[in-house]
């Protein structure tokens, strides 16, 4: 009996351990493929048109455990690249994520970020 119910603890425990915590997801830069950009924090509109192919930044508040943001500008899907983890001050403690997007033949439209089905961020319009 003591062996069936450490037997159950532990098949189910890993369900319960990657929980993720996400409790915002942000835009904050676009560029387009020769490393020029700008940072879409607090405007509404970019200043420069962005056709083609353009990179976004979003940042995850919060610890995603491998799952990825949805991310798309109009039409374009965007296609995940790298993350790069942020500390606080004492290195022990993981704030957040910035994770990079590829988007191909951008148009215009807004970008939109959603984690798990919940949108976070859809305010800036690209040209």
């Amino acid at each position: 009996m003591k062996k069936s119910i450490l037997l159950l603890i532990l098949i189910l425990s890993p369900l319960f351990s990657f929980n993720t915590k996400v409790t915002g997801a942000y835009a904050i830069g676009i560029f387009d493929a020769s490393g020029n950009g700008e940072n879409v924090q607090h405007v509404r509109k970019t200043k420069a048109d962005y056709n083609d192919i353009c990179y976004t930044k979003i940042f995850l508040v919060g610890n995603s455990f491998n799952v990825k943001p949805k991310v798309s500008i109009g039409k374009s899907k965007g296609i995940y690249q790298s993350t790069k983890s942020i500390y606080g001050k004492s290195r022990k403690l993981k704030i957040g994520e910035v994770m990079l997007f590829k988007h191909y033949k951008v148009t215009n439209g807004y970008i939109k970020v959603s984690f798990k089905n919940k949108l976070f961020d859809s305010k800036v319009y690209v040209k």
